[in-house]
């Protein structure tokens, strides 16, 4: 008696299945998405070795805010520098992009880059996805 009542809920998801996607024949294919990377990049700061979260409470600290930490980006003396699309030949979804991939092409792109040899590391990187690509600065 089981046995027929599972062979008829298969045979009905299937054809249930089938007629969904029989309705729907023209889906709108979703519009590109492109991604625009700016790197903070940063000169090289020596910090002498300590002991980092040794019997150190954070319990009553806060955290800094946004402005606390572009405030402490600029006075290191890093500069934005945007990674033209060209670099990013390959796919990348926004959420890799704002992941580990993002900051490996940001140091991918600043250790290519000579004119950038005094700033070698990636202080931030930001994502900006946009529905156009971008070409570039406008000659004026």
């Amino acid at each position: 008696m089981l046995r027929p009542l599972c062979a008829g809920l298969t045979i009905g998801a299937l054809t249930f299945g089938t007629a969904m996607a029989a309705e729907t024949p023209n889906a709108i294919p979703e519009q590109p998405v492109y991604l625009q990377i700016i790197v903070k990049a940063c000169p090289v700061t020596e910090t002498p070795l300590e002991p980092v979260n040794q019997g150190k409470v954070y319990d009553e600290e806060k955290p800094k805010t946004l402005g606390e930490r572009k405030a402490a980006l600029t006075e290191l003396g890093c500069v934005d520098v945007p990674i033209p699309m060209e670099y990013l030949a390959d796919s990348m979804s926004p959420a890799a992009c704002r992941g580990h991939a993002g900051y490996l092409a940001a140091q991918g792109f600043l250790e290519q880059r000579q004119d950038l040899a005094g700033f070698p590391a990636v202080g931030a990187w930001q994502c900006i996805e946009t529905d156009y690509e971008v070409v570039g600065a406008a000659a004026m």
